[in-house]
C-alpha cells in the first residue's frame, strides 16, 4: 500500500508540477510569481460562474418542489456530474496512461503492473473528486437542507459521493486499454485518442436525442398523457430519467428518503463501484504494459528512391506557409491540442442544429421569426457576428502557439523565416479553425432561417475582422510568456495562463465593441455602426501586428525550455 501511495504522490506531483513550484520559489522568482498568479486568478475568475451555477441549482430545486418532483433533483445532478466526468475524464485518462513519459522509467523497476495502474487511476481520481465536489456537493447540500435531512443523510451522501467518479472512469479506462492494445491499430494511436473524445461527446448528444424522442414519441395526446403522468406521479419522471444511468436508481432510492433500505442501496452502489475498479485493474494487468511497450516500437518507413528523396528535399514553400503547415500539423496530430482547439467549431454548430430540431417550432412561429429577421437585420447581423467571434475568442490556438512546441521550440528560432511570416502563419491556423466553425454554423442555420448572401458576406467578414485582435493578442501573450517547460502536452493548454487571460480580455473587447457598434447602428445609422466596428478592429489588429513584428525576434532569444 505504501508503494501505491508513493506512486500516486509521484504522478500527482508530476501533473501539478509541485516540485517545480517549490524549486522556482527558491531559485526562479519570476516563474514562481507567474505560477502563483495563475493559482490565485483562475479560482477568482471562476467564482462568479460558480455562484451562478449554485443559484441555478437552487432555482431548479425550488421549481421541482412546486410540482412535487424533488425526487428528480438528485438524479439529474448525479447524471450531470457523471456525464461531465466521463467526457472530461477521457482526456485525463489518455494523458496519464498514454501521454506521460514516466512509464519509460517505471517499467524496468520491480513494481507490479497492478500497482502502477492503480496508482495512475488514483492520481486521476484526485482531480475528478475535486471536479465532482464542485458539481455534485452543492446539489447534495441543497437537497439536504431543503428536505430537512439529518446526520444519516450526511453519512450516506458522502459514501455516494465517493462512488461518483470511480464507475465511469474505471469503465472508460478499461475500454481505452482494450482498444489501445490492439495490434491492428499501431501507428494510429493519436487518431484513436481524438476519436475517443468525440465518441464521448457523441454519447451525450445520443442520450439527449434518445431522451427527447422518448418524451416526444407518439401523437400529441400520448405526449400530453405522459407529461400529466409525470407531474402527478412523483416517481414517473424519476424512472424516465433513471434509465439514462441505471446506478442513479440506487442513488435515488438511497437518498431521496432515508429508511433502513437506504443502507443496502448504498452498499450495492459501493459493491458495483468496487467491482468496476477491480475489473479495470484486471484488464490493465493483461493489456496495458503490453500496449505501452508495443507503442514504443516504430513502424519502419518506406524507403524513398534517390529521385524521390531529391524531390522531397528540394521542395520550397513560402515562409508563412511553412509556419502555417508546421503549426497545423502539430495541432492535428496531438489529441489534446486538437480537442481543445477544434472541438468547439464542431460542437457549437451541432448544438444550434439540435436545439432547433428539438424545439420543433410551429410553422406560424417560424414564419414570424423569419419576418423579424427581415425587419431587424442589424440585430440579427450583430448576433451572428458575435457568434462568429466566439469561435476566434474561445480558441487557444494563438495563445498556445509557442507553448505547444515545448522543448522543441529551439527549432522555431532556427528556421529562416521572418517575424512577419511567423505572425501570418500562426494566425492563419486560428483563422482556418474559426472559418470551419463559421461554415458549420451557417449550414446549421440555413436549415431553419435561410440568410441572404449579403448578410452572410457582411457577418462573415466582420466576424473574422473582429476576432483578429483577439487572436493577435493571444499570440502576443504567448510570445512574451510561453509555457515551454512541460512533460505532458495537456499542460501546454490546461496549465497555461495565456489562455485564460486571452479569453477574458477577448470577451471584454468583443462585448464592448459589438455593444457600442450595435447601439450606433440602431440609434444613428447602420453604416456608422459597421464603420466604427471596422475601424476599431483594423486599428487594433495593425497595432498588435506591428508590436509583435518588432519584438518577436528579441523574445525568441528569451525562450527558456
Amino acid at each position: 500500500m505504501k508503494e501505491i501511495i508513493s506512486l500516486t504522490r509521484l504522478f500527482i506531483n508530476e501533473s501539478l508540477g509541485i516540485s517545480l513550484f517549490f524549486y522556482n520559489q527558491k531559485y526562479n522568482k519570476k516563474e514562481f510569481y507567474k505560477q502563483l498568479f495563475t493559482l490565485i486568478i483562475v479560482p477568482v475568475a471562476l467564482i462568479p460562474a460558480y455562484f451562478m451555477f449554485i443559484s441555478l441549482m437552487t432555482a431548479t430545486y425550488i421549481g421541482l418542489s412546486m410540482i412535487d418532483q424533488t425526487s428528480v433533483f438528485l438524479s439529474v445532478g448525479y447524471i450531470m456530474a457523471t456525464v461531465l466526468i466521463l467526457v472530461f475524464g477521457i482526456m485525463y485518462i489518455l494523458s496519464e496512461f498514454y501521454f506521460s513519459d514516466n512509464m519509460e522509467e517505471l517499467i524496468p523497476l520491480p513494481i507490479s503492473p497492478r500497482k502502477l495502474i492503480f496508482a495512475k487511476f488514483l492520481s486521476i481520481l484526485v482531480f475528478e473528486y475535486a471536479f465532482a465536489g464542485f458539481v455534485f456537493l452543492p446539489i447534495l447540500i441543497i437537497y439536504g437542507i431543503g428536505q430537512g435531512m439529518g446526520l444519516i443523510y450526511l453519512l450516506l451522501s458522502f459514501l455516494v459521493f465517493l462512488t461518483i467518479p470511480v464507475l465511469p472512469l474505471s469503465m472508460v479506462t478499461a475500454l481505452v486499454m482494450l482498444v489501445m492494445q490492439s495490434a491492428s491499430i499501431k501507428g494510429r494511436k493519436d487518431m484513436l485518442q481524438i476519436v475517443f473524445v468525440f465518441l464521448g461527446i457523441a454519447l451525450i448528444f445520443g442520450v439527449q436525442f434518445w431522451f427527447t424522442s422518448q418524451l416526444g414519441s407518439g401523437d400529441e395526446v400520448d405526449f400530453q398523457q405522459l407529461i400529466n403522468g409525470m407531474l402527478t406521479s412523483n416517481e414517473g419522471l424519476l424512472n424516465t430519467i433513471g434509465y439514462i444511468l441505471p446506478t442513479s436508481f440506487l442513488m435515488a432510492w438511497a437518498l431521496n428518503k432515508i429508511t433502513l433500505m437506504s443502507f443496502p442501496w448504498v452498499g450495492a452502489l459501493l459493491v458495483i463501484t468496487s467491482l468496476s475498479c477491480a475489473l479495470m485493474v484486471a484488464i490493465g494487468e493483461r493489456v496495458y504494459i503490453k500496449s505501452i511497450v508495443s507503442g514504443k516500437i516504430m513502424k519502419k518507413s518506406r524507403k524513398l528512391s534517390g529521385a524521390q528523396r531529391s524531390k522531397a528535399l528540394g521542395k520550397k514553400s513560402h515562409g508563412a506557409m511553412a509556419v502555417f503547415t508546421m503549426d497545423l500539423r502539430l495541432l492535428l496530430r496531438t489529441p489534446v491540442y486538437f480537442f481543445n482547439n477544434v472541438s468547439v467549431v464542431i460542437i457549437a454548430p451541432l448544438c444550434v442544429l439540435l436545439s432547433f430540431y428539438f424545439i420543433e417550432i410551429p410553422a406560424e412561429d417560424l414564419q414570424g421569426m423569419q419576418e423579424f429577421f427581415r425587419e431587424m437585420p442589424i440585430l440579427i447581423n450583430y448576433i451572428l457576428i458575435a457568434f462568429f467571434i466566439f469561435f476566434g475568442g474561445t480558441t487557444a490556438t494563438t495563445a498556445t502557439t509557442f507553448s505547444r512546441e515545448g522543448k522543441a521550440s529551439w527549432l522555431t528560432r532556427m528556421i529562416p523565416v521572418t517575424a512577419n511570416d511567423q505572425i501570418v502563419g500562426r494566425t492563419g491556423v486560428a483563422l482556418l479553425i474559426q472559418s470551419l466553425g463559421i461554415v458549420f454554423t451557417i449550414i446549421a442555420i440555413q436549415f431553419f432561417f435561410p440568410l441572404a448572401m449579403s448578410t452572410l458576406l457582411l457577418t462573415v467578414i466582420l466576424g473574422i475582422l473582429g476576432s483578429l485582435p483577439i487572436l493577435l493578442f493571444g499570440l502576443f501573450m504567448d510570445m512574451n510568456r510561453p509555457l515551454l517547460n512541460w512533460d505532458n502536452p495537456q499542460k501546454a493548454i490546461k496549465n497555461n495562463m495565456n489562455v485564460i487571460i486571452t479569453l477574458f480580455v477577448g470577451m471584454a473587447y468583443s462585448g464592448l465593441l459589438i455593444g457600442v457598434s450595435a447601439l450606433l447602428g440602431y440609434f444613428v445609422n447602420d453604416f456608422l455602426g459597421y464603420a466604427f466596428y471596422t475601424i476599431i478592429g483594423i486599428t487594433i489588429s495593425v497595432a498588435f501586428f506591428k508590436v509583435i513584428n518588432k519584438r518577436l525576434e528579441q523574445e525568441f532569444m528569451n525562450f527558456e525550455a
